[in-house]
């Protein structure tokens, strides 16, 4: 009885450090970009990859800079088919 209770916690422990791993990626993927701003709230990059700007207050003053180039970093989740970028920190970048 106590060699099953003690495979069966065993068993519990690494289930669960297995699905705190995944949460993380499930989350997002965190990563820095640069790219034009668009009038559509989009950066697109130079390989001409399209990030929309998730709705935030980072994310707002990055949609004003229509025309600039900027440097984003933040966490890119996918959404309908589209990479969305929830911006923690910007800036701008002089060309």
């Amino acid at each position: 009885m106590k060699k099953n209770r003690k495979v069966s916690i065993l068993l519990l422990c690494t289930m669960f450090l297995l699905l705190a791993g995944t949460v993380p990626a499930a989350a997002g993927e965190q990563v820095t970009i640069s790219g034009t701003v668009n009038a559509a709230y989009q950066i697109i990059t130079d390989d001409q990859q399209a990030y929309d700007v998730a709705e935030s207050e980072k994310g707002d003053e990055v949609v004003e800079m229509i025309g600039r180039k900027v440097k984003v970093s933040g966490t890119v989740e996918e959404q309908d088919g589209a990479k969305v970028i929830f911006v923690t920190f910007y800036e701008v970048v002089e060309e």
